[in-house]
């Protein structure tokens, strides 16, 4: 991404965090902790990371490296699993060209103490940036409810 692209980004970043951020506040939402649940279900956290795949230079994060860390450094922090979608990402520069770049989007959800869980989320985000020399992921959390159906 050249840098006048991750400033158009990162503004649509904050606009969805910010939305995001609201919604927690309006009446009946609160943490996953203070979510009534139906029957059979439990408050969780939901949360959705964001991998932009795309380099500076035109190189791409190839899905051989992609599963490497999605092994070695993501699922060993949530080993009750988790979904990985292959998405593509777009924005407008400032030019009215719209530059387009492959995402993983990581989803999962984690119950009990929410800090620490999002802890490993941040972790996981800051591990991908060193390693595949990103300048963000994007990340979003949500209260939800959650269960299996047997």
């Amino acid at each position: 991404m050249k840098m006048s692209i991750k400033i158009n980004a990162w503004a649509y970043m904050l606009l969805i965090a910010v939305m995001t951020f609201s919604l927690a506040f309006l009446p009946g939402r609160g943490s996953g902790a203070d979510t009534a649940c139906p029957k059979g279900l439990k408050p969780v956290t939901e949360f959705r990371l964001f991998f932009g795949l795309a380099h500076e230079d035109g190189r791409t994060v190839t899905e051989e490296q992609w599963q490497e860390f999605l092994a070695d450094t993501i699922t060993p922090r949530f080993r009750a699993g988790l979904t990985v979608l292959d998405a593509r990402g777009q924005w407008l520069t400032p030019k009215g060209v719209i530059e387009r770049e492959p995402v993983k989007l990581l989803m999962g959800a984690v119950s009990g103490d929410t800090t620490a869980s999002m802890k490993l989320v941040d972790e996981i985000s800051a591990a991908f940036r060193e390693r595949f020399k990103q300048d963000a992921v994007f990340r979003m959390s949500t209260p939800a409810c959650a269960g299996l159906h047997q």
